[in-house]
């Protein structure tokens, strides 16, 4: 065990190792990690999704290794196992898609060097081509993501040109002119592979180890890779003819846009000369001070084009949803009027034609409404930049705008806020001011004379605990409504006794006091858990609420809980002027204080940018001093493929599911 760095405690053997199902002694490494809160000072939260996603990762790379991931704070758990390695990882990332040909190819091999001092490289490749029109190529080196490639993908490329080359013509599948070939983009087409290669002492071009430069691994990976498709081509020709002509598809498809893209460009200037008619360009001229703001509609295009700063703010509107480019060829893409405006007034070429040194605009901007139309039409947007100009959004030029949701206003004073979290913020600030609580029991020195009201010092920290507390029960009320895991925290203090008949008779008493509404079955214990289990009705199904220490969030909501109590006992009264509201749990108590703090205030929900007049929407959206912005990033390209593909692609059945899996998630519905 280690502690900032140094070991605490010699190492020593603890005893025999335990038996797995087979009952043979467990092998492997548990790391369990926290950070010290004297050195991370400023709260932490761990993104659960990046390090399952790292693991998984891992779990595809070394086949055969079991991998668990458990969260303490919302008692998840994960385990990967992947037996087929590699093309269980292209099995995923084509989750969504139609494959031409099953199973996936595998190429694995050892490249032993004669010479003395030569390197020995490891390689293990999956490919499998789709129906897709993207390539989806991931490359590693000792399990580290090369995500700018290097000279293994080098080779990897060169062994699919040739070797589809070599096939087609030595068959007669070439229906081009004469010493003409498929070129290696109309070959990887649609096509998903995944590329591991492991070496000693490897050298990369950065110290972020984002590109392999070891001459020596592109003819390895060539050697092998080529091999094995020659051998795959031969014993499935039938299949090796679909690939083919997969590829030939892409080369009419290919020559087909580069004509649309020659006349788009004596049309319009698709790649500079001329600009879009409805481009309402800035006089800056220096891309790196120039920014382009790519608006939902007319209306609200217009607003933004009077209320900007012509110096440095370009405004584009955008008429209806752009075409998905996921479900689209690069020809057809080019023949969307909204695609081509874009295109054009960018100036920076798309595809594999993109040049960022000619982008005319280093912050594009996007700015639609906060309705479902508004959200789709941004979906497309990020579905064209990532296919299309990943480049862009990987040099940190694509940002979303926030538009104010709401404005409130009473009397003179005037505010917008960003969305329903700024608000509830907002009116808890005023609550501190202008609402008071009051219970039973006042524990805590500094209560009014009478001893019946919190005072002012009070309030800010109970009300910035009560919110703390709202959102971790939050986080896992779908599996434990808010009434009952109250009703447990206040009987329970957080510890279920190892008799916990007493307890449960409490928190039945207590839920039928608290939530009238709940329609409560029966409340036992167990002691062999110990554990209290609650049988309720929801939506009109018998459930068992299984309550124990083990709940996700349980130590920090136990100490909440006791903070809170400290304070003041439950049910509340909370009170501002003649009103005065009983709530008897603390979900409830936020709720009060909310609504008795709006009293008074006028709130208004903008659903349309066009709502907002061009100084309004100065004030809130354009004004650099003070506008909020978010960047697009793409921290894991393999969710990010995932995602594009499952959301956005023809399968319909991977979204369903994603759909089911993800709906009780949703916070915002909107229909």
């Amino acid at each position: 065990e280690y502690a900032r760095g140094v070991p605490t405690d010699d190492l020593g053997e603890l005893g025999p190792a335990p038996l797995d199902e087979k009952g043979k002694p467990k092998r492997g490494t548990t790391v369990r990690f926290w950070p010290d809160p004297t050195i991370f000072t400023e709260t932490i939260e761990f993104e659960y999704a990046l390090v399952a996603q790292r693991l998984r990762e891992l779990a595809y790379l070394n086949k055969g290794i079991k991998i668990a991931i458990i969260d303490d704070r919302f008692a998840k758990e994960e385990v990967f196992l992947a037996e087929n390695g590699l093309a269980s990882f292209v099995q995923y990332l084509n989750a969504g898609k139609d494959p031409l040909h099953q199973p996936p190819i595998l190429v694995a091999g050892v490249h032993h060097p004669s010479e003395p001092g030569a390197r020995r490289i490891e390689v293990d490749c999956c490919l499998q081509w789709t129906t897709a029109y993207n390539e989806t190529i991931y490359s590693f080196v000792n399990n580290i993501n090369t995500v700018e490639g290097g000279t293994h993908v080098s080779g990897l490329r060169a062994a699919l040109t040739r070797s589809v080359n070599t096939y087609a013509q030595a068959n007669n599948l070439l229906k081009i002119a004469k010493g003409e070939s498929l070129s290696g983009e109309d070959i990887r087409e649609g096509l998903t592979a995944v590329l591991s290669i492991r070496i000693s002492d490897p050298q990369f071009e950065s110290q972020t180890k984002i590109k392999l430069g070891n001459s020596e691994a592109k003819g390895v990976v060539e050697s092998q890779v080529a091999d094995a498709l020659a051998q795959w081509f031969d014993e499935n020709p039938q299949m090796a003819r679909t690939v083919v002509g997969k590829a030939l598809e892409s080369s009419r498809a290919r020559e087909a846009a580069r004509k649309a893209r020659e006349l788009a460009r004596r049309k319009s200037g698709l790649e500079g000369g001329d600009l879009p008619g409805k481009l309402a360009d800035c006089q800056e001229k220096d891309p790196a001070k120039s920014e382009l703001y790519l608006v939902e509609g007319d209306s609200a295009g217009g607003s933004a084009k009077q209320g900007r700063d012509r110096r440095t703010q370009a405004i584009l509107p955008l008429r209806g949803k752009i075409l998905n480019v996921e479900k689209a060829r690069f020809d057809k893409m080019l023949l969307n009027n909204e695609v081509r405006t874009i295109i054009s007034a960018l100036g920076c070429g798309v595809g594999p034609d993109y040049d960022a040194s000619r982008l005319r605009y280093h912050r594009l901007i996007i700015m639609t409404d906060a309705d479902v139309d508004g959200s789709h039409i941004r979906t497309l947007l990020l579905t064209f930049f990532y296919r299309q100009m990943r480049q862009l959004i990987l040099g940190g030029h694509l940002y979303i705008a926030q538009p104010p949701l709401y404005r409130v206003a009473k009397g003179r004073q005037e505010k917008y806020l960003r969305d329903e979290v700024a608000m509830e913020r907002f009116f808890l600030d005023q609550a501190v001011g202008g609402v008071k609580v009051r219970a039973e029991s006042v524990t805590q020195v500094g209560s009014d004379p009478d001893g019946l009201w919190i005072d002012r010092e009070q309030m800010g920290p109970l009300v910035e605990r009560l919110v703390e507390l709202v959102k971790r029960v939050r986080r896992i009320e779908r599996k434990y409504p808010a009434s009952i895991l109250d009703a447990f925290y206040q009987v329970t203090g957080g510890v279920v006794p190892s008799d916990p008949g007493p307890a449960a008779d409490q928190l039945r008493e207590l839920l039928g006091e608290i939530d009238p509404t709940l329609r409560i079955i029966a409340v036992t214990a167990d002691p062999s858990g110990p554990a209290i289990d609650v049988r309720v009705e929801i939506r009109g199904e018998e459930v068992i609420v299984r309550l124990t220490t083990h709940l996700g969030e349980h130590e920090r909501l136990t100490a909440l809980y006791a903070d809170l109590g400290a304070v003041v006992k439950l049910p509340l009264i909370v009170a501002a002027g003649t009103n005065e509201v009983v709530a008897h749990t603390w979900p409830d108590a936020l709720v009060s204080i909310l609504a008795l703090a709006q009293r008074g205030w006028e709130v208004q929900r903008y659903k349309g940018l066009g709502e907002m007049n061009p100084d309004q929407l100065w004030e809130t959206t354009m004004n650099p001093e003070i506008r909020v912005l978010q960047r697009v990033e793409m921290h894991d390209l393999v969710a990010a493929e995932t995602a594009f593909t499952v959301l956005m692609g023809d399968a319909v059945e991977p979204r369903r599911d994603f759909i089911q899996a993800n709906a009780l998630s949703v916070r915002n519905l909107d229909i």
